[in-house]
């Protein structure tokens, strides 16, 4: 299992809209809290919008009676993910 964290959220999410599976599978199967943790980080941050009704899910996107929570980026999100890669293209010294 790897590890997980807001930023690689934003990347995976830079693909389209995911479940928790989904974002699961595209980040290559990060431990469980690690995920959870770091989406709940970048909703936290204004990064990432939930189509969940917080009051029928959980944290983790885990809802009781309703369709899976869809992440999607929020503006706020696409312009980190936009610095992340600038930075991420940036040449090192």
């Amino acid at each position: 299992m790897t590890a997980a964290d807001p930023h690689d959220v934003l990347r995976a999410l830079h693909g389209g809209p995911a479940t928790l599976d989904a974002l699961n599978a595209r980040l290559r199967a990060p431990a469980r809290e690690a995920l959870s943790w770091a989406l709940e980080e970048a909703l936290g941050r204004g990064w990432v919008h939930s189509s969940a009704d917080t009051a029928d899910c959980g944290p983790d996107g885990i809802c009781g009676a309703s369709a899976p929570a869809v992440f999607t980026l929020t503006p706020a999100g696409r312009v980190a993910a936009r610095a992340q890669a600038g930075l991420a293209a940036a040449p090192t010294r």
